[in-house]
């Protein structure tokens, strides 16, 4: 009889820890996907299409950087890096992987120079 009930009290230890810990799995399963959910509408929001790079200036990992990109039928010119991965961009700047930033160039001349 003694045996059983440290047995049964050995269970509802073993359950109550089991409960504790998989509620702090859920939590983390739930935050880490709220994370990539947050990720991908941020890269959908700034998807942009690139008709042309030109005039390479440098490397980022292996990545080339171009001085001009010709994004969505304007000329835009290399500006930053983008350090960290909450982005804010000005209405005239467009994102490319992995962080590159390009501002809105003025002078048409720099699209038909490349």
């Amino acid at each position: 009889m003694l045996l059983e009930l440290v047995l049964w009290a050995g269970l509802i230890c073993f359950l109550w820890v089991m409960k504790d810990s998989l509620g702090k799995i859920e939590s983390e399963l739930e935050r880490t996907a709220a994370q990539k959910a947050a990720g991908r509408s941020s890269r959908g929001v700034n998807t942009v299409h690139v008709d042309r790079l030109y005039d390479p200036i440098g490397r980022l990992g292996d990545t080339t950087i171009y001085r001009f990109a010709i994004i969505d039928g304007q000329n835009y010119e290399f500006d930053y890096v983008a350090a960290g991965k909450d982005i804010r961009l000005a209405a005239n700047q467009r994102c490319l992987p992995p962080g590159l930033v390009y501002s809105l160039h003025d002078d048409t001349n720099a699209a038909n120079a490349g």
